[in-house]
């Protein structure tokens, strides 16, 4: 998941030296997207997920949503601190992030455990979509990428190779 919004300018890198920047393009991040060959899970890492489940069924929640609480918190309190926000904003922000874990809690304790460990995997298969000026498209999973205003400021002394996109296999 991105920090960035949908339609950030973007540089997706392969790889790069202390001179050299090897970059599959410019482009947009379109979002996240279930990546190439998402949903073949193995029979191991269904069983994973399904242990992951059922041990937070066993977790004390409300010991849990007072240290998220206490964590969020300090967070808006640093964001106002640091002139990121007003107070205002940053209570209004605090209340929404509650409102949205209650209705994410009470959407959860709905679902069938099968159905919690669909979901588990299902968001773990998401990834960053990189669509690419000329056309192609690299996945998050394949790159290091950064907003494009970034990319010049911190690679402006390299020189920069242009390289194909992943050749990706059969999902």
């Amino acid at each position: 998941m991105s920090t960035w919004p949908v339609g950030t300018r973007i540089a997706a890198i392969r790889n790069a030296t202390e001179t050299t920047v090897f970059l599959f393009g410019r482009g947009v991040y379109a979002g996240d997207f279930p990546r190439p060959g998402a949903g073949n899970w193995s029979e191991d890492t269904v069983a994973m997920a399904r242990r992951v489940v059922e041990e937070s069924l066993n977790e004390n929640v409300d010991e849990l949503r007072a240290a998220d609480d206490a964590f969020m918190v300090r967070r808006v309190a640093e964001a106002v601190e640091q002139g990121k926000q007003t107070q205002a904003e940053a209570d209004a922000n605090l209340a929404e992030y509650r409102r949205l874990r209650l209705e994410r809690e009470a959407s959860r304790a709905a679902m069938t455990v099968d159905e919690q460990v669909t979901e588990l995997l299902t968001g773990m298969d998401l990834n960053p979509r990189l669509d690419l000026d000329g056309g192609g498209t690299v996945w998050g999973c394949e790159c290091w990428w950064m907003p494009e205003a970034e990319f010049d400021k911190r690679y402006a002394d390299h020189m920069v190779v242009q390289v194909p996109e992943p050749v990706r296999g059969a999902a």
